[in-house]
């Protein structure tokens, strides 16, 4: 005769079942978002007026031209 020694199921404890999930992700609000393109494009038109203008022979613009690129009107 074989005996077989059976176990209760195991119940998991109560830490584990109050235990969050996996937190989701916080959204960018829409003004922040807004914000750091706009940051972001302010600093590249710096950087534009900032350029000698054998550099910006180099890319292919004049003086004249990164100027109003730089003053362009932000767009929306």
């Amino acid at each position: 005769m074989h005996i077989t020694r059976v176990t209760a199921p195991a119940i998991p404890d109560l830490a584990s079942r109050l235990a969050p999930g996996p937190r989701p992700q916080p959204r960018t609000p829409h003004w922040l978002a807004w914000l750091e393109a706009r940051l972001a494009r302010r600093a590249e038109r710096r950087q534009l007026l900032a350029l000698e203008p054998r550099e910006l022979r180099d890319i292919g613009l004049t003086p004249a031209e990164a100027w109003a690129l730089a003053r362009a009107p932000r767009r929306r």
